[in-house]
């Protein structure tokens, strides 16, 4: 009789063990797709055609938003800036040259409008100038690593991409879903993720986006996911798994 006993609390304490267990794990999403991605990746081109002058970056650093990326040989535009800046110096002198004369009433209005037409048209044109130079150097729209440097110094480069950049904190995960699990995901809900072998634990990542449609050719449903990822120690283009919290 004791013996029996004993059998039987032991099962129940392993059933109570493997419910706790089941429940603090969640069930196990049968996703048809689970991928990490990038939340943002950009091909940067030059905006204007030119040679490289200068590749400031190589594949694997990484970039805050607002580093130099590249820069065009710009010795023309460079002249045109100074050129502009002189023309500008010379109109300002004449207005101030001219501005006792025309409170002493020895200039006539038209006389003045045309000295101050100058001045403020050759402040356009050295604006013009210094935004063409602007140009010539390209920054980083984001933070995150440089993927691929498709260009070196002395090439020429039009529309193409010189540099692609990624941005792998966050992660983005898409899922593709069945249509049974539609209305049991939401918006604000966190899943755990797994992949395998990079990632050692399960991680939480939240719910950003659950499509309102299913499509019928496959009866199926995106959901896509954000996951803090430290120092990008967690690389994009992994295969994963998802399952519920709770």
């Amino acid at each position: 009789m004791t013996a029996r006993y004993g059998v039987s609390l032991a099962a129940v304490i392993a059933a109570f063990c493997l419910a706790a267990s089941g429940q603090a794990a969640g069930k196990e999403l049968a996703a048809l797709g689970c991928m990490l991605q990038p939340s943002k990746q950009v091909e940067v081109s030059s905006p204007v055609p030119g040679v490289l002058e200068l590749v400031g970056v190589r594949r694997g650093d990484l970039v805050e938003q607002g580093d130099l990326l590249f820069q065009l040989k710009a010795g023309v535009e460079k002249a045109g800036v100074e050129l502009a800046r002189v023309k500008n110096e010379f109109a300002q002198r004449k207005v101030e040259r001219n501005q006792d004369l025309y409170e002493d009433d020895l200039l006539s209005i038209h006389e003045r409008d045309e000295i101050e037409t100058e001045l403020l048209l050759s402040k356009m044109e050295l604006m013009l100038k210094e935004e063409e130079l602007a140009l010539r150097t390209v920054a980083s729209p984001i933070a995150g690593v440089v993927v691929d440097r498709l260009h070196d110094e002395g090439e020429y480069v039009n529309v193409d991409p010189v540099i692609e950049l990624a941005t792998l904190d966050p992660l983005h995960i898409d899922l593709l879903l069945p249509a049974q699990y539609f209305g049991k995901i939401r918006v604000g809900q966190d899943l755990l993720i797994n992949a395998e072998p990079a990632m050692k634990k399960s991680r939480k990542a939240r719910v950003t986006t659950v499509d309102p449609l299913i499509d019928p050719a496959s009866g199926t449903f995106r959901v896509q996911l954000e996951m803090s990822n430290p120092d990008n120690r967690i690389p994009a283009g992994l295969r994963c798994a998802a399952r519920t919290t709770r």
